[in-house]
C-alpha cells in the first residue's frame, strides 16, 4: 500500500515535466516582422535589423544577413524603431513607446503612451517589444544532468525547468525540479519541487508576490508538502550586471512525513534573491536564492532553503550548469527524518529569450 501511494503522488510532477516540454516547443515559433529598425554602434557601424529585446546587458537583434545577433548594450550609441516597446530603467520606471533619437548624445527618447524625452542609455536595463503576439512574452530554460558510477551501479538523473510570462505590470513563473537516484537497482534518492508564482508591480521598486508549491523529498522522509506563501517584495538593485531583491511575508503549509500525521504550519517568510551576469565571453550567470521560514505553529522550528546556480555559456543559448542546493529543517515532525538534504549537480542547460 505504501508503494502504491507514493506512485500516485509522484505521477503529477512527471506529467507537469512533460507538459512543460510541450509548452516550450509550442511557444518557440514566432511570426517575423519587417527588419527596418536601426542600431548604430559606438565604432560607427550601422545595423538595419529587427530589435528583439534587451536583457542582462545584451541587445538581441535579427538581421537578414547575419541571422540573430547579440550586442553588448554598452557598445550601443543609438537605437531607433517605429514599433512600440516596453522600456525599463534601473530605478524601476517603465516607459511605453517607439524608440527615437534624443537631442543629447548617449540618451534614448521614448515616444508613446508613457514617454520620456531623455533616458541615459546606461540606465536602461530591459527592452521588450509590446505586441499582440503573447508568445513574445515567454522566456525559459531547461537543465538536464546525468551521472553514472559503474562500481556501485549508481545512476543519478537531474531535470529542472522554468517558464516565465512577463507583461507591463505582471509576471508569472513556473518552476519544476526533479532529482532521481538509484544504487544497485534500489531507489536511494527522490526529490520533486513544483512551484507556480506570480508578481504584481506596485511601484518602481515594490511588488507583491504569491506562490503555491508542492514538494516531495525521500531523503527527508517527506511524503508531501503543499505550501501557499506571499508578501511584499523590494528590488534593492538592478543593473545590466546585478539584480538583488528581498521579500518578507507569511506562508501556510500542509505536510505529511512518512509514518506521521498531517501537520499544518503557519510560517514567516524571508527571501533573498541575487543574480550576477558576466557579459564577456564566456558568458557567466550566477544566481543565489535563500529562503528562511521560522515556524509560528511549532515553537523554535526553523526551515531554510538555499539554491545556487552557475551557468557558463559553451554555445549560443547552451550552457554548462552547476547547481548546489540545501534543504534544512531543525525540528522535522518525524524523529527518523534527516535534518539536511544537500546536493551538487552538473549538466547542460538550454534557454530561450534570456
Amino acid at each position: 500500500m505504501h508503494t502504491q501511494k507514493l506512485t500516485v503522488k509522484i505521477a503529477s510532477p512527471k506529467l507537469l515535466c512533460l507538459l512543460l516540454l510541450l509548452i516550450f516547443s509550442f511557444f518557440l515559433p514566432a511570426d517575423a516582422r519587417e527588419k527596418n529598425d536601426m542600431v548604430i554602434l559606438k565604432n560607427g557601424d550601422q545595423i538595419t535589423c529587427e530589435v528583439v529585446s534587451l536583457a542582462r546587458g545584451m541587445l538581441t537583434v535579427k538581421t537578414d544577413a547575419m541571422s540573430t545577433v547579440q550586442i553588448k548594450w554598452q557598445d550601443i550609441k543609438q537605437i531607433t524603431s517605429k514599433f512600440i516597446f516596453l522600456v525599463q530603467d534601473s530605478q524601476g520606471q517603465l516607459y511605453v513607446g517607439s524608440l527615437q533619437q534624443a537631442d543629447e548624445e548617449g540618451q534614448l527618447k521614448v515616444v508613446g503612451a508613457q514617454s520620456a524625452s531623455s533616458i541615459n542609455y546606461l540606465s536602461v536595463v530591459d527592452i521588450r517589444e509590446y505586441r499582440g503576439n503573447i508568445w513574445k512574452r515567454f522566456s525559459g530554460a531547461i537543465d538536464l544532468g546525468y551521472t553514472y558510477a559503474k562500481a556501485r551501479s549508481q545512476t543519478q538523473v537531474n531535470f529542472s525547468a522554468n517558464l516565465d510570462y512577463t507583461t507591463e505590470h505582471y509576471k508569472g513563473q513556473l518552476d519544476i525540479s526533479t532529482d532521481l537516484g538509484r544504487s544497485n537497482g534500489e531507489k536511494n534518492s527522490e526529490r520533486y519541487v513544483v512551484a507556480l508564482g506570480g508578481y504584481r508591480k506596485l511601484s518602481r521598486k515594490w511588488y507583491a508576490f504569491s506562490q503555491v508549491k508542492y514538494e516531495h523529498n525521500l531523503e527527508l522522509q517527506l511524503d508531501q508538502r503543499n505550501t501557499l506563501l506571499g508578501g511584499p517584495g523590494y528590488t534593492v538593485r538592478r543593473t545590466n550586471h546585478v539584480q538583488c531583491t528581498v521579500l518578507g511575508g507569511a506562508s501556510y503549509s500542509r505536510e505529511i512525513y512518512y509514518g506521521q500525521d498531517v501537520v499544518h504550519n503557519a510560517e514567516m517568510v524571508f527571501l533573498l534573491d541575487t543574480q550576477f551576469f558576466k557579459l564577456y565571453s564566456p558568458k557567466l550567470d550566477i544566481s543565489t536564492r535563500f529562503l528562511l521560514l521560522p515556524n509560528l505553529t511549532t515553537r523554535s522550528r526553523v526551515r531554510s532553503e538555499l539554491n545556487t546556480n552557475i551557468r557558463i555559456e559553451i554555445l549560443k543559448d547552451f550552457f554548462l550548469n552547476f547547481n548546489f542546493y540545501d534543504s534544512f529543517d531543525n525540528k522535522p515532525p518525524s524523529e527518523d527524518a534527516t535534518k539536511n538534504d544537500l546536493g551538487f549537480t552538473t549538466g547542460i542547460s538550454w534557454s530561450f529569450r534570456r
